[in-house]
């Protein structure tokens, strides 16, 4: 039995074993199905990625206190190298600040990073933030949360790395607003032997969305707009990048069919994306913002849609300067079942 296995009986036993008053057995199984061609052209790289991803959770749950451990494990088809399973193990603290503490799976965010913060592929394959998250809510009016993410930790061949996130949106009925801030610090090894990166992204943006969560109607309109900023720089060169741009979004719903019109046009966001020092591990955003104009147009419909599973197909069609349309196919299962049991019955 290896070192991982023998953790996992151990906490579990542990948490099993807890006595208290009002105490629940919880557990949650995610499945996560995806197919996504990209026929992608010029300067994008094309790629398909076919596989699965399942975590399962089991934990205690003491209000306002919760532990919960599992893991995430991906099989990518076709793939020769094996992905070891991503330990989860966090604690949660729930009043009217909320806090967590570990390897937090994804799903507990208030709001997903956009891709022009965190690339899509990145997401799937990273599912936790490793770190701190502090969440904040008050009556559907105002929510705001702050997270560190250290998805790489320093030794001779490993970069230092981290990236602090706050995020907000403040709104009531149809009309609101909110913000993505991030700030992404790409250090050395041990050796001392790289650059050292460091990027700011601010992104503040004005919402619209009818009907309101109160109202209920087959017909739906979301639209976003608002800026986007950031500042790059290398130590190395002393080099600052400050580009700035519009993004903004428009999205039309009726039933399980939607269209979505994503735009962005300014500076290029990812300066070195092509310096093998940084990349796109250093960014770890959707390389398509790096070029002065970017649409997104996706046709999306849900085939199958309940509390459990959502089976969907989406068509993208990706528009950059000097290309031919980069095409991308996607289809998504997403499963969850979960389990509540009084420990005292």
């Amino acid at each position: 039995m290896n070192l991982r296995a023998k953790l996992f009986i151990t906490i579990l036993s542990t948490l099993l074993c807890v006595n208290g008053y009002s105490q629940w057995l919880t557990a949650d199984l995610y499945y996560d199905g995806l197919f996504d061609n990209r026929e992608f052209k010029g300067d994008m790289q094309p790629q398909t990625i076919y596989g699965m991803r399942l975590m399962p959770e089991i934990g205690i749950d003491a209000a306002p206190h919760r532990i919960r451990v599992g893991f995430s494990k991906i099989w990518e088809f076709g793939a020769d190298d094996i992905i070891d399973p991503e330990i989860i193990l966090y604690y949660r603290y729930r009043g009217p600040v909320s806090y967590f503490f570990g390897a937090i799976p994804r799903n507990n965010l208030q709001r997903q990073l956009p891709d022009a913060f965190l690339y899509d592929s990145i997401a799937f394959f990273e599912p936790t933030i490793k770190g701190t998250l502090i969440q904040y809510s008050c009556r559907d009016v105002f929510e705001t949360e702050l997270y560190c993410n250290w998805f790489s930790r320093q030794t001779f061949t490993d970069r230092e790395a981290f990236r602090i996130v706050w995020d907000g949106f403040v709104g009531s009925g149809m009309f609101g607003g909110g913000w993505f801030v991030a700030m992404t610090h790409f250090a050395n090894t041990m050796q001392h032997n790289h650059a050292l990166y460091e990027k700011f992204q601010f992104n503040p943006y004005l919402s619209f969305e009818y009907p309101s969560k109160e109202s209920i109607t087959n017909f739906r309109v979301k639209a976003d707009a608002g800026m986007l900023f950031s500042i790059v720089h290398c130590r190395a060169n002393d080099f600052w990048y400050n580009p700035i741009g519009f993004l903004g979004d428009i999205q039309l719903g009726w039933k399980g069919f939607d269209i979505k019109s994503t735009v962005y046009a300014g500076g290029p966001q990812m300066q070195y994306l092509d310096d093998p020092e940084a990349g796109l591990a250093f960014h770890r955003s959707d390389p398509f913002y790096n070029h002065s104009f970017y649409n997104k147009t996706e046709f999306g419909v849900l085939l199958v849609s309940d509390s459990r599973a959502q089976l969907g197909f989406r068509w993208n069609l990706h528009f950059t300067p000097g290309t031919p349309v980069h095409n991308q196919q996607l289809i998504t299962l997403k499963y969850r079942i979960g389990m509540n049991k009084n420990l005292h019955e």
